[in-house]
């Protein structure tokens, strides 16, 4: 495990170093010069009749880099870390795993910026107590969409790393130098189209905030988006690869903010099994309860919702008890997983039943 060269003495001077892509074999249309044209210009002259020229034609997706600001060490030490916290994981993990390989990578992603408005109209439907019955009061609900999207998603196969996500916020973006990024680490190339990866995350962004927001009935939305754009950005990452008992895992950390981006671990089989027992007997236990106070929950005026959220609980604990079980083997953790990755936890499935009941 060797330690990368040192930082450029500061941005400015990466900056000045940064080399200027020159476009040759254009020809003029005034004299049929050979023409050599510096990639993002707009205008220039030729320098046989001194014609002036405006070039048209595709921009392309801006390419920026992010400088890696911790070291191996202190990464390495970011990963122990994170074996020794929390219980889901293997006890042992701390005392018997083994670093094998590590290395400083810099990872293709498309950042997607934009601004998103719009309008949604709609119903919120509420039971509320008139007199000695419930009824179902119709409101009708304006919402006027306005926010800020910052999102990112892999321009290249990412699977292997588990990595689907990195936060850009504060991070300083320069102009990609592919020469400095080689000799400090590894490079990954893209290979999916940004402009298709940007789509899908907007379609994706669109999809989310709409649901998020929508009221209880939809009678009219119309969302768009406003001042785009899409660049590509060269992101650090440090890869380690450990051994347990035989077996070979991965963690990889952010190399800007020093926090762990992906980690893949052995489970705990102890808190697999008591999650699964624990939350069996708790299902039991509000279940029998429920059986002994029947009379009482069906005397109410809300019984039907207030059986629906007890149900719901206890199946979320069953159904949280179960995924601790069923997929406590390995553990996968980090900044970097996707949203719907993470499973969820039972304070969410009982804060679901909760608002249910009310």
């Amino acid at each position: 495990m060797s330690t990368p060269p040192p930082l450029p003495p500061s941005p400015e001077s990466g900056r000045k170093r940064v080399s200027v892509r020159v476009l040759r074999g254009l020809t003029c249309p005034s004299c049929g010069g050979t023409l050599d044209i510096r990639e993002g210009a707009t205008t220039l002259s030729c320098k046989y009749c001194e014609t002036p020229l405006a070039v048209v034609g595709e921009r392309g997706v801006l390419r920026l880099m992010v400088l890696d600001r911790l070291a191996q060490d202190a990464a390495s030490e970011v990963v122990r870390r994170w074996f020794r916290s929390g219980i889901r994981k293997a006890p042992a993990l701390r005392r018997e795993a083994k670093f094998e390989e590590a290395f400083l990578a810099w990872f293709p992603f498309v950042r997607l910026r934009f601004d998103l408005v719009g309008w949604i109209l709609g119903v919120n439907v509420r039971r509320e107590k008139r007199g000695n019955r419930w009824v179902e009061v119709e409101r009708p609900v304006e919402l006027e969409i306005e926010r800020p999207v910052d999102r990112t998603y892999p321009a290249a196969e990412m699977s292997e790393f588990g990595v689907h996500t990195v936060n850009l916020a504060g991070d300083e973006l320069v102009p990609l130098d592919e020469e400095t990024l080689r000799q400090r680490g590894m490079l990954f190339r893209p290979n999916l189209a940004p402009a298709e990866v940007a789509r899908k995350l907007a379609e994706k962004s669109l999809a989310e905030i709409e649901r998020a927001s929508s009221p209880d009935r939809t009678t009219f939305s119309w969302l768009a988006t406003v001042r785009r754009r899409t660049t590509v950005v060269l992101y650090p990452l440090w890869v380690f690869r450990y051994s347990f008992r035989g077996r070979t895992y991965q963690a990889l950390v952010d190399a800007q903010d020093g926090s762990l981006a992906y980690g893949k671990a052995p489970g705990n089989h102890l808190y697999r099994a008591a999650s699964l027992v624990a939350a069996t007997g708790a299902a039991c236990f509000i279940g029998s309860s429920l059986l002994q106070h029947l009379d009482w929950v069906l005397r109410g005026h809300n019984s039907l919702v207030a059986l629906g959220a007890v149900a719901l609980a206890v199946a979320g604990l069953v159904r949280w008890g179960y995924r601790q079980f069923r997929h406590g083997g390995i553990i996968e953790e980090g900044s970097g997983r996707a949203e719907d990755e993470r499973g969820q936890e039972l304070p969410q499935a009982l804060r679901s039943a909760l608002e249910r009941l009310q």
